[in-house]
């Protein structure tokens, strides 16, 4: 938004500047009006006095000379041209009709003397081309400098015969403006003739151009700022976007290279940082995806590989053996290893789909007390222990997926109840603790051996009890409860319950997760 801003910023304000040319024109035309008015306000009271006294109006014998030495005194400039009227609006005098005759030396400033830079040149050019575009008014009347006069062209000039003043801009065939200013000549409170002043726009033109001049300076300088400030966004925004994405496909290009190399950027506390903080992260958490698919995968193979060398070589050696109970017992051998093949191939299919549904999976507030009443209720009726459920809250809530929980601890229940004896018993105690909530599954079997607590969750690890037959559990049980508490922000922990005598009498498993508020 900060770099949108700083570049639309000078096309925003070019409206304004617009607006203001224009604003600016119609000020300096009305200022140029009242000075022309103010002046030729002065020449009509000096031919009222001149009329009342010798009636030269009247009598035509006002000369287009003495008119025109009548200008100076005003002190506005030889370059105003007056025309005198009379009262029935006949042309008496015309300061441009005989000025070649004037005994006045017309007096000029000559141009200053200085090189011609024709890069100067061109930007007055096309200053003063962008002047007459959009600071030029629309719709003027013609100005026609003919020498014979014509009221059709001069409309004002009868307002003013009337008694009052008129004033008119026009523009020529070549868009130059032209103001006029007609003010009737009063005597006695009559109307003797009529005065028209008309002034050429070079004046306003020229203070135009020299304000859009200093305006298109000022403007370059805020084009050359905001390129400036671009070219330094790009190099502070773009670049590092770019550093990132080259990073991203080295990555992808490489399969050894799995981190970035932008630490410079990960300390930047702006949202170049944060993204480079993110990309870290993810880097992070994809490699740790890897290693666990590929420590997943050597466990699979580990695992399956002694069921299979076990059919193996049972099936080599039953083509050799004649004693038909031995080849009995060789077949019994290879129907119990498929079939822990098969088991394992089931387990290791649902573990390896965790990942992917654990990502998707929809997380609600889940009352868990009623959650682990319905399952105790379930599991009750299925197992040979009996289940008691101890809540000493009635309803407790946590963020999380039903099933998914669910899950968790019907494998718990069902671990507890391959490690206790028929009939005994196994508690699960709901308790909370500050903002934490606690289950507890204790079953009253021979608990945890010292050197397993740390490796129970480890995938296919087994220590089961030594009569309970080889092959039955695949050991990815508890490995894929932890995975679907961790999920949910939880810890899960082996620990053995132990009595007064520190004497192991069960083991215990401990689930904990963030309690969610009512």
């Amino acid at each position: 938004m900060r770099i949108l801003f700083i570049i639309l910023l000078p096309v925003l304000l070019y409206p304004i500047i617009i607006l203001y040319f224009n604003k600016y024109q119609d000020i300096l035309i009305k200022s140029e009006f009242a000075a022309i008015e103010r002046q030729g306000l002065t020449l009509t009271k000096a031919l009222a006095l001149a009329e009342n006294q010798y009636g030269l109006i009247q009598n035509n014998q006002i000369s287009s000379p003495a008119l025109q030495s009548l200008i100076p005194k005003v002190n506005y400039g030889s370059n105003m041209r007056a025309r005198l009227f009379n009262m029935y609006g006949n042309l008496i005098a015309d300061t441009k009709a005989s000025m070649k005759y004037s005994p006045f030396v017309k007096v000029s400033p000559l141009p200053s003397v200085e090189k011609d830079i024709s890069l100067k040149k061109y930007f007055n050019n096309f200053v003063f081309l962008f002047s007459n575009i959009i600071s030029k008014p629309l719709n003027l009347p013609l100005y026609v400098d003919n020498k014979k006069f014509s009221f059709n062209n001069f409309p004002e000039v009868i307002q003013a015969l009337k008694g009052k003043n008129s004033k008119i801009l026009r523009q020529d065939n070549n868009g130059k403006l032209f103001l006029s200013v007609a003010i009737p000549v009063k005597n006695i409170r009559m109307v003797r003739g009529a005065v028209l002043l008309s002034v050429s726009g070079d004046k306003i033109e020229k203070e135009l151009v020299d304000l859009e001049t200093e305006l298109f300076k000022a403007f370059g300088l805020i084009l050359l700022a905001t390129i400036t400030l671009a070219l330094y966004f790009g190099r502070s925004i773009t670049n590092p976007i770019v550093k990132l994405s080259n990073e991203a496909d080295k990555i992808a290009e490489d399969q050894n290279n799995k981190s970035f190399n932008l630490s410079e950027f990960r300390f930047r506390k702006d949202e170049i940082g944060k993204l480079a903080r993110s990309f870290f992260k993810m880097t992070n958490q994809l490699q740790k995806r890897i290693d666990h698919i590929a420590e997943f995968a050597a466990d699979v193979a580990h695992e399956l590989k002694n069921p299979i060398t076990s059919v193996r070589s049972a099936s080599e050696t039953i083509s050799k053996v004649k004693n038909a109970s031995e080849q009995k017992k060789l077949i019994k051998v290879i129907q119990n290893d498929v079939e822990r093949i098969d088991r394992l191939i089931n387990d290791i299919s649902a573990a390896s789909r965790l990942d992917s549904e654990l990502s998707r999976i929809e997380m609600k507030k889940t009352n868990i007390s009623k959650l682990l009443e319905t399952l105790v209720n379930i599991r009750s009726s299925t197992l040979n222990c009996k289940i008691n459920f101890l809540k000493y809250y009635e309803d407790v809530y946590v963020f999380g997926n039903e099933n998914k929980i669910a899950q968790v601890f019907d494998n718990l229940i069902q671990n507890s109840v391959s490690f206790s004896n028929y009939k005994q018993t196994i508690n699960i105690r709901l308790e909370k603790n500050l903002e934490d909530v606690i289950v507890l599954v204790e079953d009253s079997g021979p608990g945890f051996s010292s050197g397993s607590l740390n490796k129970v969750f480890d995938r296919f690890y087994t220590d089961r009890p030594k009569d309970e037959k080889f092959g039955n559990h695949s050991g990815l049980g508890l490995s894929i409860s932890k995975q679907i508490v961790l999920a949910h922000g939880g810890t899960i922990e082996a620990l053995n319950r132990l009595n007064q005598k520190n004497e192991c009498v069960g083991g215990s498993i401990k689930v904990t997760f963030k309690e969610s508020k009512k």
